[in-house]
Parts: C-alpha cells; structure tokens; sequence
C-alpha cells in the first residue's frame, strides 16, 4: 500500500493554478465544454471524444422514423457525412481566465444589501462582458469564486460548426437504461465522437489533444480528471440541507415518479413519441434515481448529524474570533434568505416543473425576445443580443420537435392536479385564472380546459414559431394564441418573482461570501486547504483506481500500518473494473440488457481481438476515487503518462451525496474505459479510418496506438509498483 498514498482520493476540484504536485496535468486547451458535459480532442483533426448521453439532445434533432439515430445508432464512414449540429448544441473551449473580484465589487461595500447589492453586481458583470465579448464566436462568463469572495472572468471560444460523427446505439450507449443509472457494475458505451470546425468550413487544428492509453488502466493506479462539473454545495448550514432532504428532494421525487410513468406509457408502441420524448425521459428518469440515491446515502451515512457536526465546529470556531460579530451578522443573513425559500418552496417547485412543459416555456421565450427586441442590442438583456437570436431560434426549434400534444396534456393535468395540493399561501393567481381552477374542480373539468387551450394554439408548429420570432411587441401582444395569451397576463407576476429572487440572491451573495470566508480561515487554521464548490469552470481531480469498500475506510486504511491489499479485498465490493466477459454474462437475461446482433457477431468472430488476451482481459467501465459531480460527465481520465484511459460518466449511488459531503471511502466516479470504444469501431463497425485518426495501427505482430503495443491485459499492481520506482 506504501507506494499508493500519496494517490489516495483527497476531496477536489482545483483550478489548474490551485493544483497540487501531480506528475501529469492534462492541457486546458485539450478539454472542452459539449453542452453541459465535457468532452476532449483525440486527434490533431479536431475530433472530440464525449459521453453519448451528452448528445441525446443533438440525436433527437437529427433523427426521423426512417432515421432513427437514437435506436440504430450513427457513423460517418467520411467527413462529408458527418451530421451537423444545431446551433444551440454548443463545443466551446476555454480561452483564459482572468480574476475579475475587484471590477464585480466595485462600490459594493458592507452596507450594501439586498437586491440593491444583486444590481449593482449585475451592472459590473455585464460591463466586464460586454467590454470581452468583442470578437465573433467567442462567448464570456463571469463566475463566482469561493462562494462570491472572488470572481473570474472565462473567455471561451465558441466552435462554428459541430458535427456528430459516430454513436452507438441507445441500448448500448446506455445499457441497462434508466434503471443501472448511479449503479455498479456497469457496461455502458456511453461513448460518442464529434468533430468541430472553423467558421470557413475547414476542420479544426487544436493546439493539444490526448493520445489513447495502449494498457488498460491498473488497480490502484492513480488516474487525473479534468472537467467542467456542475454545482456542488458542500459548505452550506444544515437548515438549507434539512430543507433539501426533509421538504425538497421528497416533493421532487414525487413529482418525477408521476411524470416519468406518463412518459413510459405514452412512449409504448409508439415510436414517434418515443422519439420526441427520449432525451426528457433519460433527462426525468436520471434525476429520480438521483434524488432516490441522495436520500438513501443521506440515511446510510447520517448526511444531517454529518453537516450539523461541521457547522457547530464553524460556530464553536467563530466564537473565539475577533470578526465573530461579522461571521454572525453574515450567518443571519443567510438564514433569513433560506427562511424565504422554505415558506415559498412548494411553490417554486411547481413553477419549475411548469417551465419544463414545452409549449408555455416556448411562449414565454418569444414574449422575452419580443420585449428584449424593442431595445437598442447594446441594453438587451444578456442572452437575448442580435448574434443569440439563430442559438434561440435552435431552442425553440428544438423544444417544438420534443413535444407531442396528447403527452403534454396528461403532463399538465397532472401537474395541476398537484397544484391543488399546494398550501393557500403559496397558490398562483394567475394559474387559477387562466386554467379556472377553484374547489369544484376535477380531473375531468381540468382535461377539458387543457384540452380547448391545446386544440387553439398552434405553437406546436415549428413555422409559427420561427414567424412569431419576428413579430412585433404590440402584435404579439394582441396575438390570441391561448399560450401566447399565458405568457402576457402573467408577465407582471414573473417579473415581480424575479424582483424578489434578486432581492433573496442579494442576501445570499453578501451572507455566504463571508462564511466562505469563515469555513476558509478555519481550515487554514487546522492546516488544511479548502477546494472551492464547482461551478462548472475547468477543474482538476485526482485519485485511483479503486473497488468500492464495504468495511473499511481509506482513511482506516491508512491509519493501519500492517493493513496489506489482501486485508482490503476481504472489504471490498465486486471489482474495480467490468469486462466483455461480464457484459456476454448479462446480455439477454433482461429486455434492458439486449445487446445488438453486430456486436454478438463480433465476439463470436473476434472475441477481444488484438486489444486484450481474451473477454476477461478487455475492460469495459472501471470505477475510480477522482472527485466529481454532475457536469463531470465527458471528463476525461488519464493516467500518469498523460495518456486517455477513459471518461467519466456516472458515479456510485452513495457518490452521490458527495454533492453535500464528501468522503473518500464511499466516493466513487464511473469510467468507461476508451478500449470498450476501440473494441466497438475495429470490430463491430469496422471504422478503419477513424481507428487510424486515434492512432491504431494493426499488423501481422500484433496492435499499436501511437506507436506503442497495446498491452493485451490489465496491468497488475506490482507491475504498476515497478513501474513506479523506475
């Protein structure tokens, strides 16, 4: 175990200039953000390596009945076939990063507060974006650091053109579907390749990619991810984690569970709403089994006791400080905010389910750029400028091809139906009106009305909505479309929530920047650094290859000197890795495990070919300690040597809860493995030239990537050791 400590999981996602003395770090410009995922270049001809359920979105787009790419999968035998991407499907690459905290506080002082604190911050961010976002495809964030202590500027470069290049079917893109999700063991191809272009049409050149592994990654060996993960919380009180365990993630679920059921019924022998529907399915179906996961590790480990301890330790620390009436003042605050949100969560949480019905968000996006339109481009709001408009078109677009009327109609009685369970104080006026909701109504008079607004919009066509783009304020406002009616008697009850939220974001910007402040100076004064929450910047992580445990902690494990691997195996859950061999023992046992006849035709033929000794040798997924979270997905994994191993694209069900809290003996992310891809397009799709873009070559001796034999079995720990000490 001596040689593995120093790469043993330690809770992070750094910025690359906050890094700690790894031996490889993978390039910024080599990795990129696919939509909200990750992906990375592969090739010095801009091809991308990503998750397939990255661009379930992108499928659906392109996909017909006789097309579907969805359910028989996709590949362009040559560039000129490759399918392009809509414009709102964006690959972007970050450019710099630059610390902006004194141009975002500028005139922002402790008094201070509010929504007035939230506006004067706004002003500044959208002066430092208009003055960087000068130059054509190139796009700019400002981001909060540590909470709001500090800020940084992102410039990313925008790709021209996308183009989808091959992607396996959904069965084994996916395989397992929605039920294996945040499980393990797992043997998905969650695997997709895209290539990116200049504005000119011509290919595009990086400057850096990640040459493919020719060995399988080791047990134990240390692996490096870089990425853009989502959102994680980890320095929040325990009010806002009881509100979130006890009141929000129980009443989400709920929501979900009776959603989800809809959309399975609606999509069964019916395959064009199972084509419209597939990504929101995947979408709905990944959040349940998220939050389900949430709350059973929130049980399993003591989530609550666990946060409540760290936050009495902060307030036990606080006390002995000089700035304690700061750090109280600021705990107050923020307290007060969440107070807010409790009293109106029932009712955010419907109205946020409301937004993902396709037809009233579509009306309430043309209503915005409507608006937005009567202004001088340079006073629009961010997000609806001349140059976003094609980006909003594609949305829309989108939004309209993902919608089947008979679907969205039991979507909506449903969800009204659980409006009338709301508390009194959290109803909406305006949704009573419009939908004329009072005691007396049923299910039935529900149907009824939702039924007339559905029969007299003609939002579901792609046409009136690209024309409705164009029209004027005044005209829309007179248009008699019922959604579009929706949209303009509830614009002054939006606006006024927005009002609101500006005021709640104001307190909390201002209350949690100085607790971050607080649970920073704590950590340095026990020795320790503190590695900021994701907010989906580029961030490093570190950590090994590793089984789940069962009994024993990393940390145990490394408190116990005489402690050997063979002690740790007796602790350990199923292996690190998954094979071909495990995949063929599972295949047809299930209707969610039905593999193709082109890949049984290739085992039966090839076997594991030149890239491992046999089926038990070809590693499919495999499981690491790297720290992640949602947006993690697409990130790619290499080894030491800088070499791609694989990508992230799930993680363990307790990994979840890292999200709150995190801990290196139950944190575990989930790999697919790049020899599962090399395997499917040598020997299932037979992609010869995309395998030589990757660097394969094959001969009478044997295989090659790059140059190097791959090394046809996992490498084994001692090997690894060895390796280690030369």
């Amino acid at each position: 175990m001596g040689l593995f400590c120093s790469a043993q999981a330690a809770e992070g996602l750094w910025l690359p200039e906050q890094q700690p003395d790894w031996p490889i770090q993978p390039h910024g410009s080599a990795v990129l953000k696919v939509g909200g995922c990750t992906g990375t270049f592969v090739s010095p001809d801009g091809l991308v390596l990503t998750n397939h359920h990255c661009i379930l979105d992108l499928l659906q787009y392109r996909s017909t009945l006789e097309n579907n790419y969805l359910s028989l999968g996709f590949l362009a035998i040559n560039r000129e076939l490759e399918l392009l991407a809509p414009p709102d499907f964006t690959v972007s690459q970050t450019l710099e990063r630059t610390d902006v905290t004194g141009q975002v506080l500028q005139g922002v002082s402790d008094r201070t507060t509010g929504s007035a604190r939230f506006n004067l911050i706004a002003r500044n961010r959208n002066e430092i974006l208009r003055q960087c976002e000068t130059e054509r495809d190139v796009s700019c964030r400002v981001v909060e650091h540590y909470d709001g202590q500090g800020y940084l500027l992102v410039r990313d470069q925008n790709f021209a053109q996308v183009k989808l290049v091959w992607a396996p079917p959904v069965n084994v893109g996916h395989f397992g579907g929605l039920e294996d999700n945040w499980q393990w063991p797992r043997h998905s191809a969650d695997l997709a390749l895209l290539r990116v272009y200049n504005a000119d049409g011509s290919v595009y050149t990086p400057s850096h990619w990640l040459p493919l592994s020719p060995a399988a990654p080791a047990d134990g060996e240390p692996v490096y991810v870089a990425g853009f993960p989502g959102i994680t919380q980890r320095y929040r009180l325990q009010q806002e984690a009881d509100m979130a365990f006890n009141e929000f993630y129980p009443n989400l679920i709920q929501y979900s569970e009776r959603w989800l059921a809809l959309i399975q019924t609606a999509m069964e022998n019916n395959p064009d709403i199972a084509l419209r529907y597939i990504p929101t399915l995947v979408r709905q179906g990944n959040r349940l089994q998220n939050l389900v996961g949430m709350l059973a590790a929130v049980d399993k480990y003591g989530a609550s006791d666990l946060l409540a301890a760290q936050e009495r330790e902060l307030r036990d620390w606080i006390a002995t400080t000089p700035d304690k009436d700061r750090f109280n003042t600021a705990l107050r605050q923020t307290e007060s905010a969440l107070e807010f949100r409790q009293a109106t969560l029932q009712r955010q949480l419907w109205w946020n389910f409301f937004q993902e019905l396709q037809l009233p968000l579509v009306a309430q996006r043309l209503y915005r750029l409507a608006e937005e339109s009567e202004r001088a481009d340079a006073n629009r709001t961010r997000g609806f400028q001349v140059q976003q408009v094609p980006a909003i078109r594609s949305q829309l677009i989108s939004q309209v091809r993902q919608f089947a009327p008979e679907v969205e109609i039991k979507l909506l009685v449903e969800l009204l139906m659980l409006y009338q369970e709301l508390p009194e104080a959290q109803r909406i006026p305006f949704i009573e009106t419009f939908f004329g909701l009072d005691s007396s109504s049923t299910r039935e008079s529900i149907l009824q009305r939702v039924q007339v607004i559905y029969t007299n919009t003609a939002l579901g066509d792609s046409a009136v909505v690209e024309a409705l783009m164009k029209t004027s304020l005044a005209d829309f406002r007179r248009n008699s479309d019922p959604w579009i009616q929706f949209a303009v008697m509830s614009a002054e009850q939006r606006l006024q929530w927005d009002l609101q939220e500006r005021e709640l974001r104001g307190l909390e910007q201002q209350g949690r920047s100085v607790l971050m402040e607080a649970f920073r100076r704590h950590a340095r004064s026990k020795g320790a650094r503190l590695p900021d929450n994701a907010n989906r910047t580029f961030r490093l992580s570190a950590g090994h290859v590793a089984a789940e445990q069962t009994g024993v902690t990393t940390s145990e494990a490394n408190a116990q000197d005489t402690l050997d691997n063979e002690v740790l195996a007796e602790h350990q859950a199923p292996a690190a890795r998954t094979t071909l061999k495990t995949l063929l023992a599972i295949a047809g046992t299930e209707d969610r495990y039905e593999l193709p006849f082109n890949m049984h035709a290739a085992v039966a033929v090839h076997g594991a070919g030149c890239l491992a000794e046999s089926a038990e040798q070809l590693t499919l997924n495999f499981l690491s300690t790297a720290d992640g979270t949602g947006g993690s997905s697409g990130s790619p994994t290499v080894n030491k040597r800088g070499e791609l191993i694989g990508l992230v694209f799930d993680s363990t069900t307790d990994a979840i809860l890292s999200d709150w809290h995190f801990d290196e003996s139950r944190h575990r992310l989930i790999h697919a493995d790049v020899r599962y891809i090399l395997w499917l397009l040598r020997y299932v799709y037979q992609a010869h030239e995309l395998m030589a873009e990757l660097g394969f070559e094959e001969n009478a001796d044997g295989c090659s990537l790059n140059g190097q034999p791959i090394i046809p079995r996992p490498a084994r720990v001692d090997d690894f050791h060895q390796d280690r000490e030369e």
